[in-house]
């Protein structure tokens, strides 16, 4: 039982090593630029053994950006858990990922190229599956805004277009993040994403 366990930790390391190569290298060089051969060596390994890992550079490319995103979804709803007030809720959710963008700078600069990098076929299925995380994450906000709205904090405003615009706005300010880096951290962002999420650009009569 040790043994197994001792193995199943090793293959396990292995293998993270070899998405952390292929992280590096897709985001240095581009998706096509790249040689399953030259991850294989950078990770200490031979290409034949980083295919005991992955079927090839495509199922490399879509495990690394698929586990990625399940544990920034996961590290969102973990702080968002520990957090009981709306505005709370929702600042927790915006730290948590401009923080993931901040950390895994080089990760999301493959992400925003997109899938072209890819076969259409093997396009096609993975851009299915990124649209059902997606979404996943988006029902996730949504209960947080419909509590929101049934507690008479916030408008009643289809909340499906809510969660989507915040996530938006989130988006748009890590890439103006990343193409214009400032001094400024992107985590420094949080309260102005929340007051423009919340109170909108329009000035308010006091």
């Amino acid at each position: 039982m040790e043994r197994q366990q001792r193995k199943k930790r090793e293959f396990n390391m292995r293998r993270a090593a070899i998405l952390s190569e292929a992280e590096k290298f897709f985001s240095e060089k581009g998706f096509h630029n790249v040689t399953v051969a030259e991850i294989a060596a950078a990770s200490g390994f031979s290409t034949g053994y980083l295919y005991q890992f992955f079927k090839g550079k495509e199922h490399l490319y879509t495990t690394m950006i698929s586990e990625k995103l399940t544990f920034m979804y996961q590290s969102i709803e973990q702080k968002v858990s520990s957090v009981k007030d709306l505005h709370g809720q929702l600042a927790a959710i915006i730290v948590a990922q401009l923080q993931f963008v901040e950390e895994n700078a080089a990760f999301c600069r493959i992400f925003l190229r997109g899938e072209n990098e890819l076969s259409p076929l093997t396009m096609d299925s993975f851009r299915q599956e990124l649209k059902e995380d997606y979404f996943k994450h988006i029902f996730f906000i949504e209960n947080i805004l419909k509590a929101g709205i049934k507690s008479g904090i916030l408008r009643s405003l289809p909340p499906h277009e809510m969660a989507a615009a915040l996530s938006h706005l989130i988006r748009a300010a890590s890439i103006d993040w990343m193409i214009l880096p400032t001094k400024e951290t992107l985590v420094a962002k949080k309260d102005f994403i929340l007051d423009i999420f919340l109170n909108g650009v329009k000035k308010h009569d006091k």
